[in-house]
């Protein structure tokens, strides 16, 4: 009888304690570029791009472009389950204005998104875009895409990109 009892009371010590075990602790996030490039990401883009432009304390990626041309990272695929969003800093330069789409990449094409921003003159300003905004939301993405739209556009930067 004393052994059924203490088998009793230890599987509800183990039932209560299930019950109010803590979830899993969210994922590390993802670093795309931090004033270089993240382990594994390559740059694919189509614009004019330079990685690293010395600018004060920090590195960020300069692009400017024609029409539809883009900054495109690209990395092996990245199972976004348990992340919810990217992040990065953006400054419009000189002119600042421009229009961009923010998207992913997924099996190598781009996901239609009219997710769009546009940096400030000479302002950095953080960006979070929700993956669920995007097509990103618990798949297998290959590429993080920043592209201009119909007009060519002026140089920005961009700086600490992640996915969080």
């Amino acid at each position: 009888m004393f052994k059924r009892l203490s088998l009793y009371f230890a599987a509800i010590a183990l039932i209560g304690a299930a019950a109010h075990a803590q979830p899993p602790p969210p994922p590390a996030p993802v670093v795309v570029y931090n004033d270089a490039l993240g382990d594994g990401w390559q740059n694919w883009s189509w614009a004019k791009v330079t990685l690293e432009v010395p600018a004060g304390n920090v590195k960020p990626i300069k692009v400017e472009g024609d029409p539809w041309s883009g900054l495109m990272l690209h990395h092996d695929p990245i199972y976004t389950k348990g992340y919810s969003k990217i992040t990065f800093y953006i400054n419009g330069g000189v002119d600042g204005g421009q229009t961009l789409a923010v998207k992913v990449q997924i099996n190598g094409k781009a996901v239609d998104s009219n997710y769009l921003i546009q940096p400030k003159i000479k302002t950095w300003q953080a960006v979070v875009v929700p993956l669920k905004d995007i097509g990103a939301a618990d798949v297998n993405i290959d590429g993080i895409l920043i592209q201009g739209q119909a007009d060519a556009y002026k140089p920005y930067y961009i700086d600490k990109i992640q996915i969080e």
